[in-house]
């Protein structure tokens, strides 16, 4: 009788330039996910904020429709005044009343148009918005823009993982090194029981008839994400020089603003004046002071505009 018992153990020691490569890929890839993650948390958070500045405009754009109507029934009432003395012609006192029809109709879609916003806000949010305060940003430089860039970062580690993902394709039909051990024992009738052991190292190389194709293809990917990294960089570069001459767009319409503001405050004291005097209606000066106050809304709904403008600036950096 003859018992016998053997185990070996065959261990990779060496791939040319295989195992760096893998090391690193996971570490990329890891990043990669990580920073997906946190691009869509930034995404969640554009979303709350911008659903948010659409209401806050909504209700700017209510209260200035409202002063139009008020403005419209001022006119509709003149205009019906002077067509039964005979002044004006039915088709001006039609136009009038289109005018203020036309106003009503607007309401109910601006009403409208809020009701969904809030729906979509609760999407993101138990609060109500009346309660959640904007947060203070400050434009940031392109250059810091640039370096903190979600989706150029995104772009660039996703251009290191199929370079690394070539380089290991690469490394998978190269020759490799390993350590091979044996170990056993051998007990029978006819022979004492012997201990024996032997080692050693061997090199392989993989043969495989479409590796040139396989790297070839993995290499095309890796040239293709590095071309979409530089696509990315101009993309990136435009959207940032779109958003501050939005934002400078706003800012020249509150100083136009501004400036109409400081007409119509002049016209309204000499309005006063001449309705102090007898000469001038108060629906005169009541149009003017709606009309001002129109103006004066138009100011904060640029600035939520503005702020609509660096709450996605904030969204784009990491």
């Amino acid at each position: 009788m003859c018992i016998s018992k053997k185990r070996s153990l065959s261990q990779d020691i060496f791939r040319f330039g295989g195992i760096n490569s893998q090391i690193e890929y996971s570490k990329e890839l890891r990043k990669l996910e990580e920073l997906d993650l946190s691009i869509n948390n930034k995404g969640d958070i554009n979303s709350l904020y911008t659903l948010l500045i659409d209401i806050k405009i909504d209700d700017i754009y209510l209260r200035q429709n409202i002063l139009n109507i008020k403005n419209s029934q001022i006119d509709v009432t003149q205009k019906k005044s002077e067509y039964k003395s005979g002044e004006l012609g039915i088709s001006d006192l039609n136009d009038a009343l289109i005018t203020k029809n036309n106003l009503q109709e607007t309401h109910k879609t601006l009403m409208l148009s809020k009701q969904k916003n809030i729906n979509s806000l609760k999407k993101y949010t138990v609060k109500k918005y009346e309660s959640i305060q904007l947060p203070a940003i400050q434009i940031i430089n392109k250059d810091n823009f640039l370096q903190k860039s979600s989706s150029l970062k995104y772009s660039s580690l996703n251009s290191n993982v199929d370079e690394l993902s070539y380089k290991i394709k690469k490394s998978d039909y190269l020759p490799k090194l390993t350590f091979d051990t044996k170990y056993g024992y051998a007990k029978g009738d006819s022979i004492k029981e012997d201990d024996y052991y032997s080692y050693g190292l061997s090199i392989s190389v993989p043969i495989n008839f479409t590796s040139n194709n396989n790297i070839e293809q993995s290499k095309l990917e890796y040239l293709i994400s590095k071309k979409e990294l530089n696509d990315k960089l101009n993309s990136i570069e435009l959207t940032y020089d779109e958003i501050i001459i939005t934002i400078k767009n706003y800012k020249d319409k509150i100083k136009l603003a501004n400036e109409d503001i400081k007409l119509y405050e002049e016209l309204l004291s000499v309005n006063e004046e001449e309705f102090n005097a007898g000469y001038k209606t108060l629906d005169d000066v009541l149009v003017l002071q709606n009309t001002k106050e129109i103006r004066q809304l138009d100011i904060q709904s640029y600035k939520f505009s503005i702020q609509k403008e660096l709450v996605l600036l904030y969204s784009m950096i990491i």
